[in-house]
C-alpha cells in the first residue's frame, strides 16, 4: 500500500513538473512565431492527459503516436512548403507529449490499483467483522458459524440447544413513523431485554434488521418456553414504559423456539425451522 502511495505521489509531482516547464517553455519562448499552433498544442496535451489518465497508457500512447505523426507532418509541411524555420519548441512538444502521456497513464494505472487494492480490503474486512454495528451483538455470519457448533456438540453428546428468533412484524412501518434514530433506540431497547432475559451462555445476534436471534445450550423447549415469557413480559413493561413517556408506537413481536432434533441436518435448516414457528406466536 505505502509503496503505491508513494509510486502515486511521484507521478503526480512529475506531472506537475513536465506540464510547468511546457508552460514556463513558452512564456519564454524568444521565438514567437506560430503563437496559435502552440496555444493548440498545449490545449492537445492537457486533452491527452484527460484521454490517458480515463483510458489508460495504452490508449494514451496510441493516442500521442497519432498526435506526434500529425503534428510533424505538419511542421515538416510548412518548412518545405512555406519556409518557416522549425523552432526548438517543436521538438519540445515532439519530447513532452509521449512522456506526459506515460506519465499520466503511470499514474492512473496505480490509482487504479490502489482503488483495487482498497477493494479487496473492504472485502476481507467485512468477511472479518462478526458484530452488528447496531445492537453490538453478533452478526448473521457469526450466528451460523456458532449454531453449526453448537448442533455439532449435541450430535456428540446429546444435549439440548434451543434456538430462539424474536422478529419485529411491523419494523418498516415503525421505522417510516418514528424515524430511523429512534427506530435504533428500540431495537437496542429490544436487545437489553433479551440480554436482561437470558443467561450469560446464551448467545444472542442480530440476524436481519428485524429479527434477533438467540441459542441456547444445554437448554430443552420447556427452558426456552420461559425464557420466552420472561421477555414478552419484559417488552410488555417496554410497552407501558413508552407510554408513559408518550412514545405512540406499541412494540409487537413474535417469539419463536425451536430444539434441535438429529434430523436437522445443517444450521440453515436449523433457523429456516425456527423462522417458520413464528407464524404460531400469536
Amino acid at each position: 500500500m505505502r509503496g503505491i502511495l508513494r509510486k502515486i505521489d511521484s507521478y503526480l509531482i512529475g506531472l506537475f513538473l513536465e506540464i510547468f516547464t511546457i508552460i514556463a517553455l513558452l512564456i519564454f519562448n524568444k521565438e514567437g512565431n506560430i503563437e496559435t499552433l502552440n496555444f493548440i498544442m498545449l490545449c492537445i496535451t492537457f486533452f491527452t492527459v484527460m484521454i490517458t489518465y480515463t483510458g489508460g497508457i495504452v490508449v494514451g500512447l496510441i493516442l500521442t503516436s497519432v498526435i506526434i505523426f500529425l503534428y510533424t507532418s505538419y511542421i515538416f509541411y510548412i518548412n518545405l512548403v512555406m519556409d518557416i524555420d522549425i523552432s526548438y519548441i517543436s521538438y519540445v512538444w515532439m519530447v513532452s507529449i509521449p512522456i506526459i502521456a506515460f506519465t499520466s497513464g503511470k499514474l492512473s494505472n496505480n490509482i487504479l490499483l490502489l482503488q483495487e487494492t482498497n477493494k479487496n480490503l473492504r472485502e476481507e474486512y467485512e468477511n472479518l467483522v462478526t458484530i452488528d454495528k447496531q445492537t453490538g451483538l453478533g452478526n448473521r455470519r457469526l450466528f451460523y458459524m456458532n449454531l453449526d457448533r453448537e448442533m455439532s456438540k449435541c450430535k456428540r453428546h446429546k444435549n439440548p440447544c434451543t434456538l430462539m428468533l424474536i422478529k419485529l412484524p411491523y419494523y418498516k412501518e415503525i421505522k417510516k413513523i418514528i424515524g430511523e434514530n429512534k427506530t435504533n433506540k428500540l431495537i437496542k431497547d429490544i436487545r437489553d431485554v433479551i440480554i436482561n432475559s437470558t443467561r450469560n451462555e446464551d448467545e444472542r445476534y442480530t440476524i436481519e434488521n428485524d429479527t434477533l436471534a438467540i441459542i441456547m445450550p444445554n437448554t430443552d423447549i420447556n427452558g426456552a418456553d420461559i425464557v420466552r415469557n420472561r421477555i414478552k413480559d419484559s417488552i410488555n413493561n417496554l410497552n407501558l414504559k413508552l407510554k408513559q413517556e408518550k412514545n405512540y408506537v406499541n412494540i409487537d413481536t413474535k417469539v419463536a423456539i425451536l430444539e434441535y432434533k438429529e434430523d436437522i441436518k445443517t444450521a440453515i435448516e436449523f433457523k429456516v425451522l425456527a423462522q417458520e414457528e413464528l407464524q404460531y406466536d400469536v
